[in-house]
C-alpha cells in the first residue's frame, strides 16, 4: 500500500511527513467477515486466516475445495484510482508476460476486477482477490548467489513486460518511491541518535545536490520498487529460483533503476562482500533488461537513498503506531546495518564496481 506525499494541516511534521495513507487506520474487518465476503462476491466459500499488513487488511482464503487465495482490502485513505492501478497493472502483466511468477487477478461473479465495499466503521474499502503464490518468504530461508541473481532476472523480466504501461495513478507522488527522499526531512530531523541523524542529513544533502537533478533525465517506467526479502517466496526444495513476487503496494512510476536500487538495498546488510552480492544482482539484471552507465552512475545513491527511507518511515510509523512495531520495524535493523556497512563505502569505488560488472568500466 502506498501513502501519499499530502501533508496533514496539524502541526506535527512528523505525521505530516508520513501522510495521509500512513496515518490512517486499517480497514475494519476481521476472518469472518472476510469469509462472508469470498462467498458473497467470488462464490468462494472457505476459511479466511488474517496475514499481517501495516496498512490495509489482507487474508489468506483456503477454499473448500483446496484452491488458495489473497483477499485484499485496501486502507479507507487509499485512492481508490491507486488501487485501480495495482489492479491494472496485475492485468497488463498477464497479457504482457503470462509466465511471471506475480499473482493473478481473480474475477468477481460479476466479472469485476474490484469493487468499494462499505464496513463495520462506516469506511468504504476496495476489495480484490488473487490467486495464491506457494511457497516460503525468502527472508525465511536464506539467500544464495543463484537466488538473488533469479531475483533480479526476474525484477528485469518484470520491467521488460512493464514497458508501455501507463495508468492515470501511475505517477502519483508516494514516500517509499526514492525520487522524493528530500521529504525525509522531518523524519531524519526527528530521530533521536545524533550519529544516525548526522549521517542521514549528510546523505540527504548529497542527494539533494548530485542525484535530484539527474533523475529526471533517467528512464522512467512503472517498477514494482518493493523487492524487500518478505516480498518474495521460494520452493524449500528449489532454493536457487524463486515462486512469486508478492506485494505490489507501493508501485509508482518513477526513473527505473530506482527498482534495482530498492532491490539491491536488501542485500547491503551482509557482513562481508555486499558489494559483489549486489553487482551479481546488477550483472543478472543487465542481461536481461540492459541498464545505461547514466543509470548505474547513481545506483549507490539511490540504494543508499532506500536505505535511508526505510529507516525513516519506520521510525515514525512505529512511534504512532507501537502495538504494530514488530511488523513495521521488520526491515529497519538490515537497513541500519545497510547504512553501517554499505552506505560508508567509498563512493567512486561502489560506483567502479557497478560499472565493471555491466562491462562499462
Amino acid at each position: 500500500m502506498s501513502e501519499p506525499l499530502k501533508t496533514i494541516p496539524n502541526g506535527d511534521s512528523v505525521n505530516g511527513a508520513l501522510g495521509g495513507t500512513l496515518n490512517s487506520p486499517p480497514p475494519a474487518i476481521d476472518d469472518a467477515t472476510a469469509v462472508r465476503v469470498m462467498k458473497t462476491y467470488f462464490g468462494i466459500s472457505g476459511a479466511a486466516e488474517t496475514i499481517a499488513c501495516e496498512r490495509d487488511a489482507n487474508f489468506h482464503i483456503v477454499s473448500d475445495d483446496g484452491h488458495r487465495y489473497t483477499l485484499k482490502v485496501s486502507n479507507p485513505a487509499e485512492p481508490e484510482i491507486n488501487t485501480n492501478f495495482q489492479t491494472e497493472a496485475l492485468l497488463w502483466l498477464q497479457t504482457r508476460d503470462p509466465g511471471l511468477p506475480v499473482p493473478k487477478v481473480v474475477r468477481t461473479l460479476e466479472g469485476r476486477s474490484e469493487f468499494p465495499l462499505v464496513l463495520a466503521d462506516g469506511r468504504s474499502s476496495v476489495i480484490r482477490a488473487l490467486t495464491w503464490l506457494d511457497g516460503l518468504p525468502v527472508v525465511r530461508v536464506g539467500v544464495t548467489q543463484a537466488l538473488r541473481c533469479d531475483m533480479a532476472r526476474s525484477l528485469a523480466r518484470m520491467g521488460v513486460a512493464f514497458e508501455g504501461f501507463e495508468h492515470p495513478a501511475s505517477g502519483h507522488e508516494i514516500l517509499w518511491d526514492v525520487k522524493n527522499a528530500l521529504s525525509l526531512r522531518p523524519l531524519v530531523e526527528a530521530l533521536t541518535e545524533p550519529d544516525l541523524r548526522r549521517q542521514l542529513t549528510l546523505e540527504l544533502n548529497h542527494f539533494e545536490s548530485r542525484v535530484l537533478p539527474v533523475l529526471a533525465t533517467l528512464r522512467q517506467r512503472v517498477v514494482h520498487n518493493d523487492l524487500n526479502l518478505h516480498n518474495v517466496v521460494l520452493d524449500p526444495a528449489h532454493p536457487d529460483r524463486i515462486t512469486g513476487i508478492l506485494d505490489f503496494g507501493d508501485m509508482v512510476k518513477t526513473p527505473l533503476i530506482i527498482d534495482m536500487a530498492v532491490a539491491a538495498s536488501y542485500h547491503t546488510q551482509l557482513a562481508e562482500n555486499n558489494l559483489a552480492a549486489i553487482c551479481d544482482m546488477v550483472r543478472a539484471y543487465h542481461e536481461v533488461l540492459p541498464l545505461e552507465r547514466r543509470e548505474l552512475e547513481v545506483l549507490r545513491d539511490l540504494t543508499v537513498a532506500r536505505l535511508m527511507t526505510t529507516v525513516a518511515i519506520t521510525e515514525g510509523r512505529a512511534a504512532r503506531y507501537p502495538q504494530n512495531a514488530t511488523y513495521i520495524l521488520r526491515n529497519n535493523g538490515p537497513a541500519r546495518e545497510g547504512l553501517r556497512l554499505f552506505a560508508t563505502l567509498p563512493k567512486d569505488q561502489v560506483t567502479a564496481a557497478l560499472l565493471a560488472a555491466c562491462n562499462m568500466e
